[in-house]
C-alpha cells in the first residue's frame, strides 16, 4: 500500500474508534441514569422499612409483652 492509502486506513480506523467509543460512552450514561434511579428506589424501600420497624417497636412498648 501507498503512504496515502495507509494514512486514509489509520483516519478509517481512527473515525471508527471514536465512534465506538462514543456509543460506549453514551451506554454508560444510560447505565449511570440507571443505578442513580435504582439507589433512589432502594433508599425510599429503606426509609420506608425503617419507619414499619419504627411503629412496630413503639407499638409493642404501648401493648406490652405477647
Amino acid at each position: 500500500m501507498s503512504a496515502v492509502g495507509d494514512a486514509l486506513k489509520a483516519v478509517r480506523e481512527a473515525l471508527l474508534l471514536a465512534d465506538k467509543v462514543q456509543r460506549t460512552a453514551d451506554a454508560m450514561l444510560e447505565l449511570a441514569k440507571e443505578v442513580r434511579d435504582h439507589d433512589r428506589r432502594l433508599t425510599r424501600l429503606e426509609a420506608q422499612w425503617d419507619t414499619v420497624i419504627q411503629f412496630s417497636t413503639s407499638t409493642r412498648k404501648i401493648e406490652g409483652p405477647r
